[in-house]
């Protein structure tokens, strides 16, 4: 017979079968517990994610300002190593410094749409030489026919040097560190304009800088805060520099002066006129059928006045009878207009001057706004008379005492009336002995505080340039030979012919 449990020995059996698994999961979670380490406040990783310093990236296209991603704030300077951070600036006086922040366009036009540029505040006191730089996400690489920077650059008032340059990532002082050099633009206005800067090649161009260095209102001292600002830094087609690099011989060096270009020049070394795309020949009277200063000659645009031979420009002062217009003198000679026109930099002219009495030799400049007939720029820009254009004579030379040089500056004073400033030179104060045998350098430096004239580097005279003072428009150059006159004196009887020669005319900015 089969034997079978009872309903009371089955409901007894699943009970303890329930209690010894319940039993069994209640010690396997009393286990788990016990070999778990409770999680705490202080067993937390508490560290904080340094949030990532962005750069600019000029490879990517325009840098603008327009969503404040790049945080130029202090922690973001970069050390002296330059091991970290996006940006760096010098020139600070103990806790006085420039800063950088973003900040609305203050005038929307059709240069600068943006809504939000960059503002670099320059506080009073800081060096003349402060300035500030990006750090780049990536090394530069110039598309081709775009080897120049440009940037949208706002400045209270034209006439503010700018330099820009760019280096490589090292530190400075460090062997083998590369950069291009200072570049300088200058304004021309209050307000928005476009600023050009083209990039040398001294070890190529690309993947090399990361770094772009900027210095606003260079060489000026803020004597009250002063505020700049930026935007659309980019690649752009280069600058035309109208360098006459063929006719440099290999027995010349153009001379580099630091923070300037050379940007237009004549050198003189072909046979024939003076270039015409150059130089502009002034021939007619500009007083009733004579010139002012009493000047006794006609100016001529003839080969036996003026020509090009043997890598000078002789300028040949004459005696003899020539007619223009009915009138007649008794002396020609040539007087050249630079086509080139300029506003501040320096221009270098190194010449040999008549050695006969009665010659007035001149190298000089007139502003293009000269309402005068018959000179190049008057025809076009006149609308001034003398001395509201302004007058540089960078070299006078006496009439009578060959050794005696002048160096003047003429101008309009607030009255409208002519007022002038310049020095009287020996040539032998100057350690100079000669200069109707021997070429000297004579050479204007130009800036919006100040002009200088030189010989052979050697100061003649200077003049601070200020609102009484207004040399901020621009000038050309004049090249001639007068006769008698002013400055002239008396020409004896037995003139002849005599020269001046001009080696080079060289303008940098």
């Amino acid at each position: 017979m089969k034997k079978t449990s009872s309903p009371l020995q089955t409901i007894l059996f699943i009970c303890f079968l329930q209690l010894f698994s319940c039993s069994e999961n209640d010690e396997t979670e009393s286990n788990s517990a016990s070999n778990t380490i409770p999680q705490s406040e202080n067993n937390i990783d508490s560290a904080t994610t340094t949030p990532e310093i962005l750069s600019f990236n000029l490879n990517d296209g325009i840098i603008n300002f327009e969503d404040n991603l790049v945080n130029f704030s202090e922690q973001n300077i970069q050390p002296d190593n330059r091991s970290s951070g996006n940006w760096g600036r010098f020139g600070g006086i103990s806790s006085t410094n420039l800063s950088l922040e973003y900040d609305e366009n203050p005038n929307i036009d059709n240069i600068n749409n943006s809504t939000k540029v960059i503002k670099i505040k320059e506080p009073s006191g800081i060096q003349s030489w402060a300035g500030f730089y990006f750090v780049l996400e990536e090394k530069i690489n110039f598309p081709e026919g775009k080897e120049a920077i440009s940037i949208l650059f706002y400045s209270p008032k034209p006439g503010h040097k700018v330099l820009l340059k760019l280096e490589d990532g090292l530190p400075n002082g460090t062997p083998g560190k590369k950069t291009t050099g200072d570049l300088f633009a200058i304004t021309t206005t209050t307000g928005w304009e476009t600023l050009i800067f083209n990039i040398p090649e001294f070890d190529g161009r690309n993947n090399i800088y990361n770094t772009i260095t900027f210095i606003l209102g260079y060489d000026i001292s803020n004597q009250s805060e002063v505020n700049y600002f930026m935007d659309n830094i980019q690649f752009s087609n280069p600058i035309q520099i109208i360098v006459d690099q063929l006719n440099i011989d290999s027995s010349e060096q153009v001379t580099r002066y630091s923070g300037y270009q050379l940007v237009w020049n004549d050198e003189f070394n072909y046979e024939g006129a003076p270039l015409e795309d150059k130089w502009h020949y002034q021939v007619i009277p500009i007083l009733e059928g004579g010139w002012a200063n009493n000047e006794k000659q006609h100016y001529t645009n003839r080969r036996e006045n003026s020509y090009v031979s043997n890598g000078t420009l002789k300028i040949v002062a004459k005696n003899e009878i020539y007619d223009y217009e009915g009138i007649t003198k008794s002396y020609t000679s040539a007087r050249l207009n630079s086509k080139f026109d300029f506003q501040y930099g320096r221009i270098d002219v190194r010449a040999k001057l008549p050695k006969s009495v009665g010659t007035w030799p001149a190298i000089w400049t007139l502003g293009t706004n000269v309402g005068e007939i018959g000179n190049y720029h008057g025809n076009q820009d006149g609308n001034v008379g003398w001395p509201e254009c302004g007058e540089i004579d960078i070299m006078e030379q006496n009439g009578s005492n060959k050794q005696i040089l002048y160096g003047t500056f003429h101008w309009a004073d607030n009255s409208s009336q002519q007022a002038s400033y310049g020095l009287t030179k020996d040539i032998n104060s100057l350690g100079i002995t000669d200069v109707t045998n021997e070429f000297h350098l004579y050479s204007l430096e130009w800036t919006t505080g100040i002009l200088r004239i030189y010989v052979d580097n050697l100061l003649i005279c200077e003049l601070i340039n200020n609102a009484s003072v207004p040399f901020d428009n621009p000038h050309y150059l004049i090249l001639n030979v007068a006769m008698g006159g002013t400055l002239g004196g008396d020409i004896p009887g037995d003139f002849i012919q005599d020269s001046m020669e001009i080696d080079f005319v060289r303008f940098y900015k």
